[in-house]
């Protein structure tokens, strides 16, 4: 694998997909295993979103509910629970 291929691995975010958490579903995992959310407008370099941070782990989305339903995703590959049991969890 050549420096460039290397590099952009190391710096891409892995994106499982989302996992598709109602709003009850969001805002039970948002109280439960976010640690940090915040949102950023938009600048020359990066659109507007949010921000949430979850076991260490910081995932970034336009909306809110999105980046909540990306985080649960990765959190579930992390953890190795499937994305039917975290929603049915929730």
């Amino acid at each position: 694998m050549g420096h460039a291929a290397r590099w952009k691995e190391l710096w891409t975010e892995h994106r499982p997909v989302p996992l598709n958490l109602n709003e009850r579903q969001a805002l039970v995992w948002l109280s439960e295993y976010v640690d940090e959310a915040s949102s950023h407008l938009q600048t020359p370099n990066r659109p507007a979103g949010w921000t949430v941070k979850c076991s260490g782990i910081k995932t970034t989305a336009p909306t809110l509910h999105e980046a909540i339903c990306q985080a649960a995703a990765k959190h579930a590959e992390e953890n190795d629970i499937s994305a039917e049991k975290m929603e049915q969890e929730l």
